[in-house]
């Protein structure tokens, strides 16, 4: 497993089989006091952090701003992050961190990524 890749499993507070994922979830959302937003991402086996981190978190820092979540602080955010057969759940402030680390962001740099990201517009498909 690449760094980038273990830097972000590593965080996780739970990891079920992928086939227990329905399970573990409802169970997670059940036992929580505020029920968080589950997002569900797909870590490739092979790849690199660059197309990885583009693919995944302009995306996900769009939906956390949708549903009234700080893309930033995502406190309310439980990452299901599927690797092979297994899903690691990771705390979404936890997660942030390994992507401030894996990119060398401070607070301030983060903030301007996330700006960047979520003014964005992803490019539109013309039907002929």
């Amino acid at each position: 497993m690449s760094d980038y890749r273990h830097s972000i499993l590593g965080r996780a507070f739970q990891v079920v089989p992928g086939v227990e994922f329905n399970r573990a979830r409802r169970e997670l959302l059940e036992h929580a006091d505020i029920a968080p937003v589950v997002y569900e991402i797909t870590l490739p086996e092979r790849g690199s952090w660059e197309s990885f981190r583009d693919a995944t978190f302009p995306l996900l820092a769009r939906y956390l701003k949708s549903q009234g979540v700080d893309p930033e602080y995502p406190k309310l955010l439980v990452a299901a992050v599927f690797f092979k057969d297994r899903c690691y759940f990771i705390e979404g402030v936890e997660l942030m961190k390994a992507l401030r680390e894996l990119e060398g962001l401070n607070h301030e740099a983060l903030h301007f990524r996330v700006l960047r990201w979520l003014t964005q517009t992803e490019p539109v498909l013309s039907t002929p």
